[in-house]
């Protein structure tokens, strides 16, 4: 179901129902191209200095921003990460979107105010709890890759360049590629993040949502140290992926027919007694014993690289990654697979289950 996106910034105008107390800056257009209505629509709106003016009467977060209806109306939404003078961002609850119909939203801002009148239980349709940090790749930087779920877990990346810019355009964009470069002989892609107690002790959950070629070979997610051959790992091996812990006690479970260039949503979950990975509908799970440490070498989290800091053979393509700090539910994983889902350090250790039921369920025009 998807939809069209376009946000135009008109400058200061005065917001005739408000007088003084709030100002108009533009406006979005929502295109409803489909021959049905669509209610409740969270709408994704994405604020860069190409189509925004960062001013200083904008909050540094952008708290004083206000999202209304044509009738003047407050719409429920609530603002995602914000990087003053670079992007922001913004997930707005459309009432009503009816078929083949373009829906317009005035974007005002409080000069009086530094209140945020985001609101995550408004626009979710389901909000998980226990989420211990998220990386999504929207974020302006080359170097660093922040956490979004409000843990501060932030990473490294290792190898930027300028063909693969770890900062994306578009939100669902691809942020995170590894790839062989045979014209400069290099790598590119690759994130890390330091040690956390999250990944030492179970019960803990990872998170991937991911792609790659059938030539692909690596590692997605892992604190496994090649040398001593100890840690947890999820790897890919073009058809098939594995989830694995070792130490004294080893054990390694696989999912096998994967297909290449297809989006899955991967989920590994380490617990006592047990061990369990998904990759979209498929499911593989195992009993463990005599296994108390899952990353006993105090290893960093890393995001398709392994111990020797190589990203994974060919593509490998990350939209964002998560690590839960609890055993996420067979109904959660089923519902994070079929919705888009978001964190944000507003709310911290929260992710935010959206209604779009595609994996890119919306395309995003920008304009001036």
């Amino acid at each position: 179901m998807p939809i069209i996106v376009s946000f135009e910034y008109v400058g200061e105008r005065t917001a005739s129902f408000a007088g003084p107390s709030e100002i108009t800056i533009g406006y979005i257009y929502i295109y409803n191209p489909n021959s049905f209505d669509l209610s409740n629509w969270p709408v994704y709106v994405r604020f860069t200095q190409e189509n925004f003016s960062f001013s200083s009467a904008i909050h540094s977060q952008g708290n004083n921003l206000r999202f209304r209806s044509s009738e003047n109306n407050l719409l429920n939404y609530f603002l995602g990460e914000w990087y003053h003078g670079v992007f922001g961002e913004a997930f707005i609850q459309i009432p009503l979107l009816p078929a083949n119909s373009t829906v317009t939203i005035k974007v005002n801002y409080a000069p009086s105010s530094n209140i945020d009148y985001s609101n995550f239980s408004a626009v979710a349709l389901n909000i998980l709890e226990g989420l211990y940090s998220e990386w999504r790749f929207c974020h302006p930087s080359n170097s660093t890759l922040y956490d979004s779920g409000g843990s501060s877990w932030h990473g490294k990346i290792v190898y930027p360049s300028d063909s693969y810019i770890n900062k994306t355009n578009g939100y669902y964009d691809i942020g995170f590629q590894s790839e062989w470069n045979w014209q400069t002989n290099e790598y590119y892609g690759g994130g890390e993040i330091p040690y956390s107690m999250i990944t030492n002790s179970p019960p803990f959950t990872w998170e991937i949502f991911a792609k790659w070629h059938n030539d692909c070979y690596g590692y997605i997610m892992n604190t496994y140290n090649a040398d001593s051959g100890i840690g947890s790992y999820i790897e890919v091996g073009g058809s098939f992926i594995d989830l694995g812990i070792a130490n004294a006690n080893c054990k390694t479970i696989y999912i096998w027919d994967l297909t290449s260039d297809t989006w899955y949503h991967i989920v590994g979950l380490f617990n006592e007694n047990y061990i369990s990975l998904w990759a979209n509908d498929s499911n593989e799970s195992s009993a463990i014993s005599n296994h108390d440490d899952f990353n006993p070498e105090n290893e960093p989290m890393r995001l398709a690289l392994d111990s020797y800091g190589y990203p994974p053979d060919n593509s490998l393509i990350l939209e964002y990654a998560r690590v839960w700090e609890r055993i996420l539910t067979q109904s959660e994983i089923e519902l994070l697979r079929n919705h888009y889902s978001v964190a944000t350090s507003r709310f911290p250790n929260k992710v935010c289950v959206l209604n779009w039921t595609e994996d890119k369920p919306q395309v995003f025009i920008e304009c001036s």
